[in-house]
């Protein structure tokens, strides 16, 4: 693994979703899911937006959860999260630019997932987001 340097540990109020919960939302509830993944990521920035996006990154993706979900759900749940974390683009307007891009290009790895245990309803989710070099 390519050396790598912290730059956010992002902590956000709710486990990220499943795949199965957001692949048959209508297109004006995912924007509003979406919209509130946004919002956790800024609040958990104090408001600030950064002023250049991390070129090459790397995701580490705590999950907290009474359950875990099997890893296609894992993984496929990480979309809202992930299109915030993105440099906004015609695409994609509401990303808040901590990241260049989610495709191998600027994140040569897949993100980092652990599942791990919480009580039912005091689920969570830790992102760090490492430069790489």
């Amino acid at each position: 693994m390519p050396p790598r340097e912290l730059i956010y540990e992002l902590h956000l109020p709710a486990a990220t979703p499943s795949n199965n919960a957001i692949k048959g939302m209508h297109f004006h509830a995912y924007k509003k899911l979406r919209n509130g993944w946004r919002a956790s990521v800024l609040a958990a920035l104090g408001g600030k937006v950064p002023v250049a996006a991390i070129t090459r990154s790397a995701l580490e993706i705590e999950r907290y959860c009474a359950g875990s979900l099997d890893w296609d759900n894992a993984y496929g749940g990480l979309k809202p999260l992930l299109d915030c974390l993105v440099a906004p683009s015609a695409r994609n307007p509401d990303g808040l630019g901590l990241i260049e891009d989610d495709s191998p290009r600027f994140m040569p790895d897949a993100p980092r997932v652990l599942q791990l245990p919480a009580k039912r309803g005091d689920g969570g989710t830790v992102v760090r987001i490492y430069a790489v070099d």
